[in-house]
């Protein structure tokens, strides 16, 4: 019992704090939006949140309105805010348009043939399938090594405006939700078949084939898309939606 009560003194309401409140306020939410604890389309009540966190409606209005900007929720008249709701077509649009550019960028890379890329591309897939390997991996682990790899690839590309583009499409709301929330990688299942898929990849580039490296980096995002829109809709089967509008 006595833990228990020096445990939550030690927890300081975010009124409180010194640091800014509407940029904390906002990653807050932004947090429990990533880790599934508010779902797409809960709603985000500015009394509930003001009261939960010891600050003002105004700080809560702040925050909401950050999280508007960068796309993570959206505001609907006489509803309120809520958090925003990817579809199924969102995800196909994002994913076809990451595909296409991936698909540039390994088929450059397949004509270049730089040494330097083959090594550091090679070590970047080792490293994918040494994680895929283990059953126990976090998800998010081999999800941020799989983006490292894209990355690797649209840099070693030679075409200068293929990083900013990839890295503006990173930036969207949608991206950064199913990216934040590893829904490509859930599975140990879903880990092997994009190890697999890029040292497919990365053989094709070795191999100096532009048409089957491009080919090879749209198939590994065509397998990635299907397995967010499967993990999808698990995850929306089984989170809990307290604050959905039938509850609400």
């Amino acid at each position: 019992m006595d833990g228990e009560e020096e445990h939550q003194v030690s927890v300081v309401p975010l009124g409180k704090s010194a640091k800014s409140l509407p940029a904390q306020l906002a990653d807050i939410v932004l947090a429990e939006v990533m880790t599934g604890k508010l779902a797409p389309g809960d709603r985000l009540k500015e009394e509930a949140l003001a009261q939960q966190h010891a600050v003002s409606r105004a700080t809560v209005r702040e925050a909401l309105i950050e999280l508007e900007k960068q796309g993570y929720v959206i505001r609907i008249p006489r509803s309120g805010a809520r958090v925003a709701e990817y579809s199924q077509a969102d995800v196909s649009y994002i994913f076809e348009i990451r595909a296409a550019l991936l698909g540039v960028a390994a088929g450059r890379c397949a004509r270049l043939t730089d040494p330097a890329m083959l090594a550091e591309l090679n070590k970047a897939v080792a490293d994918l399938e040494r994680t895929a390997a283990d059953e126990s991996a976090d998800p998010q682990s081999f999800s941020n090594q799989s983006i490292r790899a894209q990355t690797l690839l649209v840099q070693y590309s030679g075409n200068q405006r293929l990083p900013e583009l990839y890295e503006r499409l990173a930036g969207m709301g949608t991206w950064q939700l199913i990216r934040g929330r590893a829904v490509s990688f859930l599975t140990a299942d879903d880990r092997r078949q994009s190890a697999a898929d890029w040292r497919q990849l990365v053989e094709a580039i070795a191999q100096r084939s532009q048409a089957r490296a491009d080919r090879a980096a749209r198939q590994l995002l065509t397998h990635s898309a299907e397995r967010v829109g499967m993990n999808l809709s698990r995850l929306g089967s089984d989170t809990p939606r307290e604050n959905s509008p039938e509850n609400a």
